[in-house]
């Protein structure tokens, strides 16, 4: 029979066996495995932040190859191989055909580099406001590559007889100077290769959408001026109410005495510098709206039917005689 003695003895020891295992484990063995699991921890978050990092990259790389692709089939620009001078010329006076009262070109000489040339162009002219506008657009917007520089406008007021009515009218045009640099001979841009190995393929200016483009008409003429100095002459030779004479109004009809000859005119109806808005036969009077050079003025004209007529105006009123039906 085991006495207490050696039960005692068996427990302390196991326990002191337990004892010194905890402390092996504890204090040898779970720090080197800790430790390996940290280094091996570390390695995994520096391959995840590596993905990481490839993948942003590999998102930058794509965001930079599509806005390359937009930028290369944007591109409508193409520098030719060749261009004469007269060519040239040819080309400005085919876009200056219409809306321009003169158009001087002059060039001044041919400038090489060492990766492309370019014609140097002096332009002087006068001409309307909206024609002038074209003109630059369709430089810029041109498929060959134009620049424009020193770009001055000055404002003009000029007065033309119409060759077939005689009558004479006032233009508000611009007189503008101008330079243009034409290039060519750029190597690898003439306009024939349009498609790259990779296959992206420009655009010509006709492929291009009107809303990638800037607008072709202005949307104001700033040498409009608010108020003009000198009033445009009378081209269509219309009533000038301030030469002629009202003499007669009947319903919605006025008459006046204007160069000797009785014109007759109604609501609405087109006056020098503006339009009749009212016409009143109770009251005898006339009233236009008149644009005096940016100045809206409303004239009256009142109808004078002589002094007898107007020593009758009072509060009397006329009443039949007794007995007459």
């Amino acid at each position: 029979m085991p006495t207490l003695n050696s039960n005692i003895l068996v427990l302390a020891v196991c326990w002191l066996l337990a004892t010194a295992g905890g402390v092996y484990m504890t204090f040898f063995h779970q720090p080197e495995h800790l430790e390996t699991l940290k280094a091996e921890e570390q390695r995994i978050r520096g391959l995840l932040a590596q993905v990481s990092s490839l993948e942003e990259e590999e998102d930058n790389l794509r965001l930079m190859t599509a806005e390359a692709q937009r930028n290369w089939q944007a591109n409508y620009k193409s520098i030719p191989d060749q261009m004469t001078s007269s060519s040239l010329v040819g080309t400005l006076n085919d876009l200056t055909q219409r809306g321009f009262d003169r158009f001087d070109v002059r060039v001044t000489g041919m400038q090489p580099a060492a990766d492309h040339s370019y014609y140097t162009v002096n332009i002087t002219g006068q001409g309307y406001f909206s024609s002038l506008y074209r003109f630059i657009w369709d430089i810029e917007n041109n498929e060959h590559l134009y620049r424009i520089r020193d770009l001055n406008l000055g404002y003009t007021s000029v007065s033309k007889t119409n060759e077939e009515t005689g009558a004479e009218r006032m233009l508000i045009m611009v007189n503008f100077t101008m330079g243009l640099d034409a290039y060519f001979g750029a190597s690898g841009s003439s306009a024939a290769v349009l498609t790259t190995e990779e296959g992206f393929e420009r655009v010509r200016v006709s492929e291009l959408p009107s809303n990638v483009l800037p607008t072709r008409q202005p949307k104001l003429n700033p040498f409009f001026p608010l108020v003009m100095s000198e009033l445009p002459p009378n081209t269509n030779n219309l009533i000038d109410l301030d030469q002629a004479q009202l003499v007669g109004i009947t319903g919605n009809e006025a008459m006046f005495l204007y160069q000797d000859e009785f014109q007759t005119v109604s609501m609405d109806a087109p006056v020098y510098l503006g339009r009749i808005i009212e016409i009143d036969p109770v009251k005898h009077r006339v009233v236009a709206r008149l644009n005096k050079g940016g100045i809206i003025d409303e004239v009256e004209l009142n109808l004078h039917t002589g002094e007898r007529y107007r020593q009758a105006i009072g509060t009397m009123q006329l009443a039949p005689l007794e007995g007459s039906e």
